[in-house]
């Protein structure tokens, strides 16, 4: 498993922009081109942070990992 989180008393402050341009960045280097990643729907504010930098939904399904009756979104972008 791999998680990132930016604390909420760092928001708005571009610690999440650097860490995903970053992210993206290597992610490309390494010869992909789709960046994927999971967030919750009930996560609205990173719901919107991924969509204002170009990544739509490609599926949701439960949150078998942590089972927390959620629902889970993966979330993908083109990186070319």
């Amino acid at each position: 498993m791999n998680a990132l989180h930016v604390r909420s008393e760092n928001a708005r402050m571009g610690v999440g922009s650097r860490l995903i341009d970053r992210a993206e960045a290597e992610i490309a280097k390494a010869g992909f081109s789709t960046a994927r990643l999971e967030t919750d729907t009930f996560n609205t504010r990173s719901r919107a942070f991924y969509a204002a930098r170009g990544y739509r939904e490609a599926d949701r399904y439960p949150d078998t990992e942590w089972k927390s009756g959620l629902t889970t979104l993966l979330l993908v972008k083109s990186l070319r």
